[in-house]
């Protein structure tokens, strides 16, 4: 009698044990921007591509639709935090993130990706430049302003190493708000030639020239080969607002300058300006010299065999 009754609470205490474990397995993911609310939810359902479960998806606040501001000059977005609701005993996602609702021009796909926390995971998506964080979804930020973003998430992988694919989250939206271009020329000492941005320039013998500032008597001229005018090519003083660079430099090869007025008042550095030289031109094919033609070898010998003959024939007729 006891036997039965102690196999019948082991019974009772594995299925609720299974019960618990269904009801983790069954939770959703839910996304979350961290980003200003805005009014409206107009959630889109996606159906979950590889379905562990029969649960949907389930939307919680902020909504989706929001807002990402812009750097109005560069036209970069800000970071976008992107969390997730933590499904039950899971340590590695997958995000995506899409220029359509269906996800059919994908932007970002992480793969299996691991937050830092696992009990409140999330990431971010880094403004324009590189990123190194680990909790960077990418690289490389070059989100467009002015245009929506679709995302979503899902589990790739259990805490105990059993991989596994959750149905995706409610897909969730933002918004990089449109840049602003500037029109007016920064303050300062201005490039003349060569122009911001020219492509092409020539590698030989390059010429520059600048605004001229009222009394200055003295500049400084720098060029490099990079934006932090750290790899320093030329570091040289003028008294006109133009310098020629009598050296030869480097075909398909970015290059930057900036000036500064030296006396007799020092100012500031002018805005950095930059140019890229043309390719190396292309040398012509050698050609080798004609060659000798064949008639011209049967003269010769023709020519060599009757020079013999005749010197044969002298030969025999000095002997007689």
């Amino acid at each position: 009698m006891k036997r039965h009754i102690w196999s019948l609470a082991l019974n009772i205490a594995m299925l609720a044990a299974l019960i618990f474990a269904a009801g983790c397995l069954t939770a959703s993911l839910a996304p979350v921007v961290n980003s200003p609310d805005n009014s409206g939810d107009t959630s889109i359902d996606v159906p979950p591509e590889v379905p562990s479960s029969e649960s949907e998806p389930a939307a919680i606040t902020p909504p989706n639709n929001n807002t990402v501001s812009v750097d109005p000059v560069s036209g970069q977005s800000e970071e976008v935090d992107l969390r997730w609701e933590q499904l039950c005993l899971s340590n590695e996602y997958q995000v995506q993130i899409a220029k359509d609702p269906g996800f059919s021009i994908v932007v970002l796909d992480t793969g299996s990706f691991a937050p830092a926390s696992s009990t409140s995971p999330g990431a971010f998506y880094p403004a324009g430049g590189r990123s190194s964080s680990p909790s960077s979804l990418t690289t490389i930020g070059n989100l467009e302003a002015g245009h929506t973003y679709y995302w979503r998430a899902r589990v790739r992988q259990a805490a105990t190493g059993q991989q596994m694919l959750s149905p995706w989250s409610e897909v969730s939206s933002f918004t990089v708000e449109p840049g602003i271009p500037t029109k007016t020329p920064g303050i300062g000492l201005q490039s003349i030639y060569p122009s911001n941005g020219l492509m092409s320039y020539p590698a030989k013998q390059a010429d520059f020239s600048w605004s001229p500032l009222s009394d200055t008597t003295k500049y400084r001229f720098m060029l490099s080969k990079d934006a932090a005018i750290t790899q320093v090519v030329v570091d040289t003083v003028t008294n006109t607002t133009a310098y020629t660079f009598e050296g030869q430099l480097d075909y398909g090869q970015a290059y930057f300058w900036r000036v500064m007025a030296l006396e007799p008042v020092p100012g500031d550095w002018s805005a950095t300006f930059s140019f890229r030289t043309g390719a190396a031109p292309v040398s012509p094919p050698s050609e080798s010299p004609p060659g000798t033609p064949p008639w011209a070898w049967a003269i010769i010998v023709i020519g060599l065999i009757l020079f013999c003959v005749i010197i044969v024939l002298i030969f025999t007729m000095r002997r007689r």
